[in-house]
């Protein structure tokens, strides 16, 4: 079956140019669509949407520069190859064309072959870019998939088996089962809980959203204060894993240039990816830094490490250290979400690991130093 040929759009209110330009296409096999002003071109491409724009700069009405810029409002041609053809050779036009985010830049008198090449070579790199964001979208379906299938449906059938057995009364159950089916319902509804949090903060992180709030991230933080909370929440889990969590950190409140809550749910996904990680009997160690510009806190397990060919992707969304072989009970955001709270309140969220010892996690955020109380 052959492959319908791409579409190129001319604009130029000279009607000759126009006239040859669109023979010299269609001999070279791409199908021309021509339009003599960008009023015109608007019009057209209401109806066919093309797989290239050629436009002049000079023209009555709407200039080429203001036709680029309705295109690229447009999200359906946000990735449209768009190529000025013009009879300014001046450096001024020229870097105009440019800095507005043209993909080119061709000037009159244009030799056919460059302009074939020219259309050759942009085509082909939109195809390239189209085929990667595929192979993405690939990779994110999957991941959903995966998702969906066993992160979201594990809780959700734990749910649905305890609610069964209770839907039949509670006669035939001890005081002791009861709790159990109670509290398996409750671990169940808080890990979907948390996962839906977690995809709806991404969304925020994601479109913007969330940067509105970083106009307030100044604030007098206490980190202990934080880790202690932390602590009250997981204590089951500690006592289940034999886990020992050793704190190192001096009980003050810096000013720090970060947004309270932004600090927590940084800290609070440190501490769960060291207490998901850590070996049963292991330690994990807060320690703290207060420096004259920067405040640093440090969080270290003891747990298996991560491969070295495996950190590159460490922050990446949904990506998870050998989820097949390690049961983590989680989507794979947590450090994802981190790296991008530290970024959104200009803080650094970076790691050591080493495979077979453990892993380091280590943020550091700017403060006030003329605003530091005890």
């Amino acid at each position: 079956m052959q492959l319908p040929s791409p579409k190129i759009l001319i604009v130029d209110d000279e009607p000759d140019l126009l006239e040859i330009t669109a023979a010299y296409l269609e001999m070279e096999g791409y199908t021309a669509m021509t339009a003599i002003s960008g009023a015109a071109a608007l019009e057209l491409i209401n109806t066919t949407i093309p797989d290239m724009i050629i436009s002049d700069i000079t023209m009555p009405g709407m200039t080429g520069f203001d036709l680029f810029e309705k295109i690229r409002s447009n999200l359906a041609l946000q990735n449209t190859p768009f190529v000025f053809l013009s009879g300014h050779t001046d450096l001024q036009h020229i870097m105009a064309g440019k800095e507005l985010g043209s993909d080119d830049y061709l000037m009159k008198p244009y030799e056919p072959e460059m302009l074939i090449s020219t259309i050759k070579g942009k085509l082909k790199r939109r195809a390239q870019l189209s085929e990667s964001m595929s192979l993405q979208m690939d990779a994110l379906k999957n991941q959903l998939i995966r998702l969906v299938s066993h992160e979201m449906k594990t809780p959700l059938t734990s749910i649905l088996g305890v609610t069964e057995i209770l839907s039949q009364g509670k006669e035939n159950l001890s005081p002791e089962d009861f709790t159990g089916f109670l509290e398996m319902l409750k671990t169940g509804t808080v890990r979907l809980n948390k996962m839906v949090e977690d995809f709806l903060l991404v969304v925020r992180i994601e479109t913007g959203e969330l940067i509105k709030e970083i106009d307030g991230r100044e604030s007098y933080i206490a980190p202990l204060e934080v880790l202690e909370r932390f602590v009250a929440g997981h204590d089951e889990t500690s006592k289940r894993k034999h886990l020992t969590l050793e704190v190192t950190v001096a009980d003050e409140s810096p000013f720090l240039l970060i947004h309270p809550a932004h600090f927590e749910s940084i800290v609070f996904r440190l501490l769960d990816n060291a207490y998901n990680f850590v070996k049963g009997g292991g330690t994990v160690r807060v320690t703290s830094r207060n420096e004259d510009a920067t405040y640093t806190l440090s969080v270290e397990d003891n747990g298996n490490g991560i491969p070295r060919d495996k950190q590159k992707n460490l922050f990446q969304k949904f990506y998870q250290v050998n989820r097949e072989s390690q049961e983590q009970q989680g989507a794979g955001l947590g450090l994802y979400i981190a790296r991008k709270l530290a970024e959104l309140n200009k803080c650094e969220l970076g790691f050591e690991s080493e495979e077979g010892k453990g892993s380091t996690f280590t943020l550091s955020i700017p403060k006030k130093t003329s605003n530091v109380v005890a």
